[in-house]
């Protein structure tokens, strides 16, 4: 998104052994730990050429709202564009993931037969056909702060969702370690094979 002044990103996350906040950013590839025989190098490999082959995505205008206890921007009209990117990115980087690595989260959450099927075949039960597209803000807030900061962000954030904004690389994250957000191993432009790595942001 960094044609918009955010600093965040759309990502591909594997190693995670459970999903935790990292900062401004919108899952394409839900946390996955690697299959025996799929190393990293392979991973980061393949990421660089899928992302290179892909174009970038304009999300259209977006709303502030509420994800549970996270807040998001989230695309006001569909999105197939985006949509189709997620479902290239199951298809693409499935193959790397350890089967059901994904699937301890959402023991005990309420799922349709659908997504149980889609959580048995991916280890994720929001993928495909029940893929939303959204941008986190925040980390998990307790309930009485949520209506309060997002008073605070609106006047910041009221320009860039009235445009959208585009998304233009996606970002490989990795284990950190000792309870730690995952860390970015590297950012890849969509669509510029000739030069696909991104400078990785830092604090």
């Amino acid at each position: 998104f960094s044609d918009a002044g955010l600093t965040g990103a759309a990502v591909v996350k594997p190693l995670t052994a459970s999903p935790r906040y990292s900062g401004l950013h919108a899952v394409f590839k839900a946390p996955f730990g690697l299959r025996d025989g799929m190393g990293p190098d392979a991973l980061k490999a393949r990421l660089i050429t899928f992302a290179g082959r892909r174009k970038q995505v304009p999300t259209g205008p977006l709303t502030l709202a509420r994800a549970g206890r996270y807040l998001v921007l989230r695309p006001i009209k569909p999105t197939p564009a985006l949509d189709w990117l997620a479902a290239q990115c199951v298809a693409a980087f499935d193959g790397f993931a350890e089967s059901l690595a994904y699937a301890a989260p959402h023991q005990g959450v309420k799922l349709n037969d659908h997504q149980r099927l889609l959580l048995k075949s991916f280890g994720d039960p929001h993928v495909l056909s029940e893929y939303r597209f959204y941008i986190t803000l925040t980390g998990p807030l307790d309930p009485a702060h949520l209506e309060r900061v997002s008073q605070a962000l609106w006047p910041m954030l009221e320009e860039i969702c009235a445009t959208g904004v585009t998304v233009d690389g996606l970002s490989l994250f990795g284990e950190a370690g000792g309870g730690r957000a995952p860390r970015l191993i590297g950012r890849y432009r969509l669509g510029s094979l000739g030069n696909p790595r991104l400078p990785a942001h830092r604090g």
